[in-house]
């Protein structure tokens, strides 16, 4: 039977004609679709050669290291109010002073980092956009507070690719999983190669990559 398009015949032809053509294509399918590592070029040349991203979760507050409080500080050991049992203020515990010919003030706890923010972005206008320290974690890794997205490192990897491709993308080192587990280095709709693959210290830095049970030719030998 002919198809109103085509004949069968011509049908047959395209087929013949795809078998040879097929490896090429899926192979240029794979590098558009974002689902091979292969390096790709950026639309702007870059300068860096490689991303730390660091999340230290109940980290040192920003009022002891790069965002001096100098009305905190003078109100340290004052009343937050003026009910009986107030709490009171808390100030800084280090002092600050400036750095570089920026003048960027740090405090004494970064002395050496001090000496280096000519070189140093610091974005102090930053804000969060939930409480909850689950949202907060998951908005800043995803940049959404309530829906699952890809992380900063998936996106990274899926816009650039690596240079490596016996080593994963990107690498998470997380001895304790934080706040939205797993999520804060999930690849989410994006192809799998691009999540991060966690490791660990220990004798089994990437669990689940040893075989458990004996190979087929142990067992058949």
């Amino acid at each position: 039977m002919n198809h109103p398009c085509c004949t069968r015949r011509q049908m047959v032809r395209s087929l013949v004609a795809g078998s040879m053509l097929f490896p090429g294509i899926v192979n240029q399918l794979l590098a558009d679709d974002g689902a091979s590592l292969a390096s790709r070029a950026s639309h702007f040349p870059g300068k860096a050669k490689r991303v730390i991203f660091l999340y230290m979760t109940g980290g040192v507050s920003h009022m002891e290291s790069f965002d001096p409080k100098p009305r905190l500080k003078a109100d340290g050991g004052k009343p937050t109010s003026d009910k009986p049992g107030a709490a009171l203020y808390l100030p800084p515990q280090w002092d600050f002073k400036p750095g570089g010919t920026c003048g960027t003030e740090v405090s004494d706890l970064f002395p050496h980092i001090r000496e280096c923010m000519d070189d140093i972005c610091l974005i102090r206008p930053m804000h969060g956009d939930h409480n909850d320290h689950f949202q907060a974690t998951l908005g800043i890794h995803t940049g959404s507070v309530s829906v699952a997205r890809p992380s900063i490192g998936s996106w990274v990897s899926y816009g650039l690719g690596t240079g490596n491709q016996n080593l994963p993308s990107f690498v998470v080192l997380a001895p304790e999983l934080p706040y939205a587990g797993t999520q804060v280095f999930s690849a989410d709709f994006l192809p799998g190669v691009h999540a991060g693959t966690r490791v660990l210290a220990g004798a089994d830095p990437i669990p689940n990559l040893n075989r458990r049970s004996p190979s087929a030719s142990i067992m058949n030998g």
